[in-house]
C-alpha cells in the first residue's frame, strides 16, 4: 500500500532528510551577522566618524546609512532598510574632550528576538571596546604606558569561554531539535494515515478474520518500526555529516534513544489513525499538535519558565525525552551515565509500552466493532439468496 502511494512514500522515506537539510541549511551561517544600522551623526567630527567606523568594521554590523535626523533613521527602520539606529548627539565630542561621559542612543528593532538579542549583546561589545580605547588614549596622553592605562580602565579582565557552542550558532542550537520534529511530524503522519486507510478495505473494515487482523497489525508495526528506525538514523547521520555537528557522545546511545523514540511514535501514530474517521482527520490532528509538542518539549524554551501544569503535561510527551537528550549526546558528549539522559531513556520506554498497549486495545475494539457492523449485511444477503 505504501509503495503504491507515491506521495506517502515520499513523505516517509525522502522528506525527513530533504526537509531537515533545508531547515538546517537556513541556519548555515550559524550566527546573525551584518545587521544593518543607520547612524544619526548630529556632531560630525573625527571622533563620531571613529565610532561609526567601529560599528561598520564589526562582523556583526554594517552601517549603510549616515543621516542627520532621527526621523529619517526611524523611517529607514520602519521600511526595513535597517534594523537599528545609532544617535550621536551634538555634545558627543565636547563631552569626551572635557573628560565627561558621552552618551550615545542605540535603538534596536526587537520585534525579532533573535536579531534583537544578538544586536544588543554585540552593541555593548563595540561600545565597550571603543570606550576602552578612548580612555586608554587619555591616560597615555598624560604620560602613562598603554599597560597602565589599560589596567586603570579595566581593573578586572574577563575571559569568556562558551562551552559546547562557542560561536553561539543558531544551527547548532536549533538544527538537531528541528530535525527531530520534522521526522516526528512526517513519521506520525505516515503511520496514522496508514492505519486510517485500513478502515476502507483493510484490517479495520471487518472483512478479515481475527487471526488475519492480528497478523496484519503486527506486520504493520514491524514494517514501520524497522523502516522508520533506519530512516531516523539516516536523517541524523546526514545532518551531522553535512553540517559538521560535533558528535561528542556515543553513537550507540544515540541509536538506542532513537529506537525508543520510534516505538513511542509507532504506538501514537497507530492509536491516532485508529480513532480518526479517515486520513484527513488524522492529518488535521497532527498539524494541530506538532507545534505545541515542540514548545512543551523544553528544547527551545526551558521548563523552569513554564507553568507547572504544562511541565507535568510535557512529561508524557515523547519529544520531551528525545529532543534535548539528543542535543546533549551530540553536543555535550554525555550519555546514559548521566541521570537526566538515563531518565529520558526510561521515560521513553515506559511511554512506548503504555502507548503500544493503548493502541493495541483501541485497534482490537475498532476491529471488533467493524466485524459487528459487517455481520447484519451478511445475514441479509443469505436470506435474499435463500
Amino acid at each position: 500500500m505504501l509503495w503504491n502511494d507515491k506521495r506517502m512514500l515520499f513523505m516517509f522515506l525522502i522528506a525527513p532528510v530533504a526537509l531537515s537539510i533545508v531547515v538546517c541549511g537556513a541556519f548555515s551561517n550559524q550566527i546573525v551577522n551584518n545587521i544593518p544600522l543607520a547612524a544619526v551623526d548630529e556632531n560630525s567630527s573625527q571622533k563620531t566618524r571613529d565610532l561609526i567606523q567601529a560599528f561598520d568594521q564589526s562582523d556583526r554590523f554594517n552601517v549603510p546609512y549616515v543621516v542627520t535626523s532621527q526621523d529619517e533613521a526611524i523611517r529607514l527602520m520602519e521600511s526595513g532598510e535597517v534594523l537599528g539606529i545609532i544617535v550621536i548627539p551634538t555634545d558627543y565630542t565636547r563631552s569626551l574632550q572635557l573628560g565627561q561621559q558621552a552618551q550615545v542612543l542605540i535603538g534596536v528593532n526587537s520585534a525579532n528576538n533573535i536579531i534583537g538579542n544578538s544586536a544588543v549583546v554585540s552593541i555593548m561589545q563595540v561600545v565597550k571596546t571603543i570606550s576602552s580605547q578612548i580612555a586608554v588614549k587619555s591616560f597615555v596622553a598624560t604620560g602613562s604606558s598603554i599597560a597602565d592605562g589599560t589596567a586603570k580602565v579595566m581593573p578586572v579582565a574577563t575571559v569568556l569561554r562558551p562551552w559546547f557552542n562557542p560561536q553561539f550558532s543558531y544551527l547548532t542550537y536549533l538544527g538537531l531539535g528541528l530535525t527531530g520534529m520534522i521526522f516526528h511530524q512526517l513519521f506520525l503522519m505516515t503511520v496514522a494515515t496508514a492505519f486510517a486507510e485500513e478502515k476502507k478495505e483493510g484490517i479495520l473494515s471487518g472483512k478479515m478474520t481475527a487471526k488475519e487482523t492480528v497478523i496484519h497489525f503486527i506486520n504493520k508495526f514491524i514494517f514501520y518500526g524497522v523502516t522508520g528506525y533506519g530512516n531516523l538514523l539516516l536523517t541524523y547521520y546526514a545532518i551531522i555529516k553535512i553540517f559538521h555537528f560535533p558528535m561528542r557522545g556515543s553513537r550507540e546511545d544515540l541509536a538506542i534513544i532513537c529506537g525508543y523514540f520510534i516505538l513511542c511514535l509507532l504506538g501514537l501514530g497507530a492509536w491516532l489513525g485508529t480513532i480518526c474517521k479517515n486520513t484527513i482527520h488524522a492529518i488535521q490532528w497532527l498539524m494541530a499538535l506538532t507545534y505545541p509538542f515542540f514548545i512543551l518539549s523544553g528544547f527551545s524554551w526551558p521548563h523552569s519558565e513554564m507553568p507547572d501544569v504544562w511541565v507535568k503535561v510535557a512529561q508524557y510527551l515523547p519529544t520531551t525525552h528525545f529532543l534535548t537528550p539528543v542535543r546533549d549526546i551530540v553536543l555535550m558528549g554525555v550519555g546514559f551515565e548521566t541521570t537526566t539522559v538515563a531518565h529520558s531513556r526510561e521515560m521513553l520506554l515506559h511511554l512506548a509500552l503504555g502507548i503500544f498497549l493503548l493502541s493495541a486495545i483501541t485497534f482490537m475494539i475498532q476491529a471488533y466493532l467493524a466485524k459487528r457492523r459487517q455481520q447484519p449485511k451478511h445475514g441479509r444477503k443469505e436470506v435474499v439468496e435463500a
